[in-house]
């Protein structure tokens, strides 16, 4: 690789998929996709493939970087997916796209995979370290509980700082563990039981800015409770930032002064590039041989 050889990234969700080039210069034009998560193996693998040969438009790549959720077996690009895309589960997801790309301009390329919440905070980092940030957490607000430990650009997943697997979400909380308490599902049962209504994350934000007062303390109080759950994790680790991202943290607004307090005087903030740092971190796996100290340019 050169310094002007980009990376085809790839972001993957349980119900879409995101691809973009990226360079020295920062992110080309993203291809997002719809993919029905329990759809087919074939189905969704054509999806992919064919998103990520959009993503890479005329662009020369030299690599592949995979961003995608867990349960999954990243040095061995071995899906173990337990609940959408469970059609994947024990499939090599690089084989069966290099298949699809055969004659195509991906063909033969390497792959690298990225858990999606690491992915988010290394690009976080990207961005943010030319503001001096070495230490940063990435938070992803979700259907679960995600987190990345970067220092100095590398994530980090052990050592006396950082909790088993650089991972929160099985932080124990209130006689259970955090994502228990601090995900979309459980944001979905809060609601039900102070209002009766059964609604999701969306339709509860949605609630909670037309007035809802239920709407409006069941995000308060996760704001609370997402604070309580990590300030000793955050304590060891001493982030010079924190960053949310995920669906969650497009309520921001609702739940940002009860966390903020909860964990001053760390700085916390929510992500502007949200699915683009994922993008970006996915990207930054190759940051060596991309020849790229500096920050990545956000276009």
């Amino acid at each position: 690789m050169t310094f002007q050889d980009a990376v085809l990234a790839l972001d993957i969700g349980g119900t879409h998929i995101t691809a973009a080039s990226v360079d020295a210069s920062g992110l080309g034009p993203q291809i997002r996709s719809a993919v029905d998560g329990e759809a087919s193996a074939t189905e969704i693998l054509d999806i992919w493939a064919e998103a990520a040969l959009l993503g890479a438009g005329e662009t020369p790549v030299a690599a592949v970087s995979i961003s995608a959720p867990g349960p999954f077996d990243y040095a061995e690009g071995i899906a173990r997916f337990d609940h959408k895309l469970y059609a994947l589960t024990d499939l090599d997801i690089g084989a069966a796209l290099r298949e699809r790309w055969t004659g195509t301009p991906l063909d033969g390329l390497p792959i690298s995979y990225i858990n999606d919440a690491v992915a988010f905070a290394l690009g976080e980092f990207t961005v943010h370290q030319g503001s001096g940030v070495r230490r940063l957490l990435g938070l992803t607000l979700g259907t679960g509980l995600g987190s990345g430990f970067i220092v100095e650009g590398r994530p980090v997943s052990a050592g006396e700082d950082v909790p088993p697997g650089g991972e929160v979400w099985q932080l124990p909380f209130r006689g259970g563990i955090a994502e228990d308490t601090l995900s979309a599902p459980a944001l979905r049962r809060a609601y039900h039981v102070l209002s009766g209504m059964e609604l999701d994350a969306r339709e509860i934000t949605q609630h909670a800015e037309a007035g809802d007062n239920h709407a409006i303390q069941v995000y308060r109080e996760f704001g609370r409770d997402l604070a309580a759950a990590l300030l000793p994790c955050i304590q060891a680790f001493r982030p010079d930032l924190i960053v949310l991202g995920g669906q969650v943290s497009r309520a921001w607004p609702l739940f940002e002064m009860p966390l903020r307090a909860g964990l001053a005087p760390f700085t916390t903030i929510c992500s502007d590039l949200l699915d683009e740092a994922n993008l970006l971190g996915a990207a930054a796996l190759y940051r060596p041989m991309l020849g790229l100290s500096p920050p990545f340019h956000v276009r």
